[in-house]
C-alpha cells in the first residue's frame, strides 16, 4: 500500500471535505484552523476559526460549514473568542453560527434534506447524552432528531436509501437509521467495528463503510451488514481521525492524521 502524505506538522487534523470542485479542506482542531491543501501536496489557505473546529461540510449553495466545539474538547491556539454551534465561511470571513444548547459539536454532513446534520457528543467522558441535530441553513432552524446517544461521533448518508450511519465511538457501533422525510428510524441493524470504537466514517458507491479507529492505528472497511471487508494499517503512529473519497472515480481515500498533524492519501478500488 502506498500512501502519500499531503500535509504535515498542521497540529490535531480532522474533518476532511472534497468540495464539489474538487477543493480539498481539512480543520486543525488544536490550532482552531480551517487549512485548503493541495491534492498534489502542500497547504494552499489557512482561515482561523477559533475555538475547536471539527468536522466541514458543504451545501447546496457551495458554502462550508463547520462543526465548531467551542475548544470543549482541547485548547486551541488560536485567540478568537468561539462557542460551541455551527460556522460558515463566506470566502475568507467566518460567520458564526450560534446553535442554542449545544455543547461540543463534533462532525457534519449534508443531508438528503438540503439541511446540515451534526452529532453533539458533549465534551469528552460525558457519556448518554449526544444528539444528532440537523441545521436549516436558509430558515436557521436547527432540529434535534436523536437523543440520550452513546457519544455520536462521525455521520454519514446513504444517498440512495435515505439511510444515516452514525459511529458510536464508546460503544463501538455503527447504527443505521432510515430517514422518511420527519423523523429518523432506527433500522434495527447495527454494525460492531472490531477492537475500537470508531471515529469519521465514509460510504463507497458499493454501499462499503469505511471507518476511522484511532486506537487501532487503521481504518476497517466493513459492508454495511457488518462483513469485514478490508482492514488499512498504517506503518507507525497514526491516529486515523477521519477520511473522505476523493477522486473523480472515488478511488482515493483521505485520512487525517492527528500524529503529525498530516493529511494522508491511498489509493482504493472505486468499485469497492
Amino acid at each position: 500500500m502506498t500512501v502519500h502524505t499531503l500535509a504535515e506538522g498542521i497540529g490535531f487534523t480532522e474533518g476532511p471535505l472534497v468540495t464539489r470542485d474538487g477543493r480539498l479542506f481539512v480543520v486543525s482542531l488544536s490550532r482552531g484552523l480551517v487549512v485548503e491543501i493541495d491534492p498534489d501536496g502542500g497547504v494552499l489557505t489557512e482561515t482561523e476559526t477559533g475555538g475547536g473546529p471539527n468536522g466541514l461540510a458543504e451545501d447546496a449553495d457551495g458554502r462550508i460549514w463547520v462543526a465548531q466545539n467551542g475548544g470543549a474538547v482541547r485548547p486551541s491556539r488560536s485567540e478568537r473568542p468561539t462557542r460551541p454551534g455551527l460556522q460558515r465561511l463566506d470566502g475568507p470571513t467566518v460567520v458564526d453560527v450560534p446553535i442554542p444548547g449545544t455543547r461540543a459539536p463534533n462532525d457534519l454532513v449534508a443531508g438528503p434534506d438540503g439541511r446540515l446534520w451534526f452529532t453533539d457528543p458533549g465534551p469528552p467522558g460525558d457519556t448518554g447524552h449526544g444528539r444528532v441535530l440537523a441545521h436549516d441553513p436558509v430558515g436557521g432552524t436547527t432540529e434535534t432528531l436523536l437523543d440520550e446517544q452513546d457519544f455520536p461521533n462521525g455521520l454519514v448518508f446513504d444517498a440512495t436509501t435515505d439511510t444515516l450511519h452514525l459511529a458510536h465511538t464508546d460503544t463501538g457501533l455503527i447504527t443505521a437509521h432510515h430517514w422518511d422525510g420527519a423523523r429518523l428510524r432506527p433500522t434495527g441493524t447495527s454494525v460492531a467495528l472490531p477492537e475500537v470504537g470508531p471515529d469519521g466514517l465514509a460510504l463507497d458507491a458499493r454501499g462499503l463503510l469505511y471507518a476511522a479507529a484511532p486506537a487501532a492505528n487503521a481504518v476497517f472497511v466493513l459492508s454495511v451488514d457488518g462483513h469485514l471487508h478490508r482492514r488499512i494499517d498504517f506503518d507507525g503512529p497514526t491516529f486515523p481521525t477521519n477520511l473522505c473519497l476523493a477522486g473523480p472515480r472515488h478511488d482515493r481515500l483521505v485520512v487525517t492524521a492527528a500524529k503529525g498533524g498530516r493529511v494522508l492519501a491511498l489509493p482504493v478500488d472505486p468499485a469497492g
